[in-house]
């Protein structure tokens, strides 16, 4: 993982393993609303929240945890995919 104070919420994935959501706009505020999920210290999706081409002051809310937590599963499922 990239740095441990960008981790805004973990869960349990369908197979058992603990994934790890990171908000990459904590460290790097440009990157608001930019997430990346670890599994097993590899990045295994990311996402964006809302549209960060926005200007701070129109973007919307972050999300809740649980919606984090819907929202990394989706992209997990995603990446398996390709």
């Amino acid at each position: 993982m990239s740095d441990t104070a960008e981790m805004v919420a973990e869960y349990v994935g369908e197979d058992g393993r603990i994934y790890q959501i990171d908000h990459l706009g904590i460290c790097y505020p440009s990157q608001r609303g930019e997430y990346a999920v670890y599994c097993e210290d590899q990045m295994v999706a990311d996402f964006l929240a809302f549209n960060t081409l926005l200007k701070p002051e129109a973007q919307p809310p972050l999300p809740s945890t649980g919606e984090l937590i819907e929202m990394a599963k989706a992209a997990v499922r995603d990446a398996s995919k390709d």
